[in-house]
């Protein structure tokens, strides 16, 4: 099982008294508890995944070796740079890619043709042709059983993460992609909710958990 984060740095203490980053209060235009930094796309996946292991290390899956990886070059080389050398090296079974989406929770926000997701509203979750239907389903069910909100994002031709450099690499690998929403992406001020990084951990914790080896991937 892989879970690789596109980004650089792996993400280390999470406290909002850190350098580059600081808690955020706003009636009503934030959550209670939002981190605020410059590059936090895609430095947070990398966090997402590392907290992941940190509860992986607390409770570990019993059928499941979970690899973590940071790859580069997701956004300056279509031949997939880092997560395509990693897919090939480990060839696992299955792929989570870990990696930020735009909020669309601010006036103006395109929802008819980005969806809707807010700050606080827990992960989003991809579906299309670079994800494949039946992890999909079980990021799905696995956010159900643990009570976790969250919301969809159509991805019908790429997704623009690495999930597109993982998903056809060797023969094929059944791949999902767990996304964060960013409020003000881009900018010198990206904006992320501290319980929905919380959240996505836990996603994937209780996904690794959930592996077996039952489990198909084929879709039925």
């Amino acid at each position: 099982m892989g879970f690789p984060g596109a980004g650089g740095a792996t993400g280390g203490d999470h406290r909002a008294d850190r350098p580059g980053a600081g808690r955020y209060r706003q009636a009503g235009g934030a959550p209670d508890e939002a981190i605020v930094s410059r590059s936090i796309d895609n430095r947070i996946g990398a966090y997402v995944v590392a907290e992941a292991l940190r509860l992986l290390a607390q409770d570990g899956p019993k059928h499941a070796a979970v690899f973590a990886v940071a790859t580069t070059r997701e956004e300056i080389a279509w031949t997939g740079g880092g997560a395509r050398t990693s897919a090939v090296g480990i060839e696992p079974n299955v792929a989570l890619v870990v990696d930020v989406t735009h909020a669309t929770d601010w006036p103006g926000a395109e929802k008819k043709r980005a969806g809707e997701h807010k700050l606080g509203g827990g992960p989003v979750l991809s579906r299309g042709s670079a994800v494949s239907p039946v992890v999909f389903e079980m990021l799905a069910e696995c956010a159900e059983r643990e009570k976790i909100p969250y919301s969809v994002q159509a991805a019908p031709h790429d997704t623009g993460t690495d999930a597109d450099a993982i998903y056809n690499a060797l023969r094929g690998i059944p791949t999902g992609l767990v996304s964060v929403p960013n409020r003000y992406m881009h900018s010198p001020n990206e904006m992320v909710a501290r319980e929905d990084l919380e959240r996505a951990a836990r996603l994937l914790a209780v996904f690794a958990r959930r592996l077996d080896p039952k489990v198909s991937f084929i879709p039925v």
